[in-house]
């Protein structure tokens, strides 16, 4: 093929790659502007797209942080936290990201919890996440109950032995403490926290 045939296909191609990226950012502006005109639904739908046709990086980004403000305003805490690992994956190194995304994960084990608790205030999983609460309070007692709870409604359920082996080794409770952890690791035996812990208990082998 001669060189004069190619000329023109070598030459469409930076051009289509151009107008690609214009028709992304024009497509992000078109987005913005529905979202400060209060339509909410419609940028959505439009950054949406826009994230699907695979544009620009700088581009996506942007798509993504106002997708993140729009998720967050509107308290839906599983689609903010999808935003912020894709926006990590663009900026692995930026620490702002994993802390939003740590703040999110927070908001999203609240939403949890006070779900739980209006669909099954006495359940296993309940329970166990308000002795957790408990335990971050500093309130042994009333943790120490809610876990006790969470095992007679699920007996199978990891991690209530664990932090009860927790509780009671902060309290010198060593006995106590190495029943629990036994306790926990028969239901969990690959449990690399709970074996730390239970040396932890023992203390270091001679």
């Amino acid at each position: 093929m001669k060189l004069a045939a190619l000329l023109p296909a070598l030459f469409a191609v930076p051009l289509l790659v151009a107008q690609t990226a214009d028709d992304a950012r024009a497509l992000l502006g078109s987005a913005i502007s529905a979202e400060k005109a209060g339509n909410a639904r419609a940028a959505v739908r439009q950054f949406e797209k826009l994230l699907h046709a695979n544009p620009p990086a700088d581009v996506a980004g942007q798509a993504r942080l106002e997708l993140l403000r729009i998720h967050q305003r509107r308290e839906d805490w599983w689609a903010a936290a999808e935003q912020l690992r894709e926006l990590r994956k663009l900026a692995p190194d930026d620490s702002e990201y994993a802390y939003e995304l740590g703040a999110v994960y927070q908001n999203l084990s609240k939403w949890a919890f006070e779900r739980l608790q209006s669909l099954a205030p006495n359940g296993a999983r309940t329970q166990q996440m308000l002795g957790e609460q408990y335990g971050i309070a500093g309130e042994r007692e009333k943790a120490i109950r809610a876990f006790r709870q969470a095992i007679a409604a699920d007996p199978k359920l990891a991690g209530s032995h664990l932090a009860l082996a927790v509780i009671y080794a902060q309290l010198g409770k060593r006995t106590e403490a190495l029943a629990e952890i036994d306790q926990e690791l028969a239901i969990s035996p690959q449990s690399a926290a709970a074996r730390q812990i239970r040396q932890g208990i023992t203390g270091p082998t001679p």
